[in-house]
């Protein structure tokens, strides 16, 4: 995660399910997995904020929606995850976050150390975690991903897991899901693992890593309603979105 990509159309996605499984009575952790902001384009994604008619995304969730709006519309040097962090408070109800930015090896580590510390069981029954580029299943020392180990750690203290991964261009990405899937179903063997394909903007998909103590809490593959226009491309929605005449971006 970095801050230039704070109210893009990826974070409404990421906000959108925070809330939900929140609204499951888990006690939700973030991890930020915080990286610096760097000369890309990425966080460019941010156009939603003027979809209009069927096209608008309001009907996700329109408290939410409005509550994105203002951090979609900030220049990328006004960015901050604090931001972020007071819309996830006030629409989620979650207040546990981990917001050190990872950096080199050396503070790899220790930025590990530090979120394994802070998002103890006590304070989290689910932890998030939100690397730039996703699940690595080696180790590896790169702020850009979260690993196997990592992840291992927060499992063997009985938490479940939610993880961002970004889609890459090695094979459909119905066969990447499928694939990391099956995977992550081998590495947590009594674990369930539901996966949550987002298409707006750049392609991302989340993985739910369920303790068997969750499960009566959460349905297996549930389908999340206010997930659904994001999960399906624009035009794909349009047919099927509720008409909105409101200007939200004003």
């Amino acid at each position: 995660m970095k801050a230039q990509y704070v109210g893009d159309i990826g974070d409404l996605g990421k906000l959108l399910l925070l809330k939900h499984l929140a609204g499951l009575r888990l006690k939700i952790g973030v991890n930020w997995i915080l990286t610096e902001n760097d000369d890309r384009s990425d966080g460019k994604h941010r156009d939603y904020i003027r979809y209009g008619g069927r096209d608008c995304l309001c009907c996700c969730d329109e408290e939410l929606y409005e509550n994105m709006l203002p951090l979609a519309k900030k220049s990328k040097n006004d960015r901050r995850i604090d931001d972020l962090e007071r819309v996830v408070r006030k629409q989620c109800g979650i207040d546990s976050f981990y917001s050190e930015l990872f950096n080199s090896v050396t503070s790899r580590k220790s930025s590990d150390d530090g979120a394994f510390a802070q998002l103890k069981p006590q304070v989290a029954d689910l932890v998030f975690f939100d690397p730039d580029n996703g699940i690595d299943l080696q180790a590896g020392s790169s702020a850009k991903h979260v690993y196997l180990p990592e992840l291992k750690r927060y499992w063997h203290r009985e938490q479940s897991l939610l993880v961002y991964h970004h889609l890459g261009r090695a094979g459909t990405h119905e066969v990447q899901i499928m694939n990391l899937t099956s995977a992550l179903q081998r590495e947590f063997p009594k674990s369930t693992v539901n996966s949550y394909w987002l298409r707006r903007g750049t392609a991302r998909a989340y993985f739910l890593i369920l303790q068997s103590k969750h499960c009566s809490t959460t349905a297996r593959q549930e389908a999340i309603p206010s997930l659904a226009p994001l999960q399906i491309s624009k035009a794909g929605w349009a047919p099927n979105g509720k008409y909105c005449t409101k200007i939200h971006s004003k």
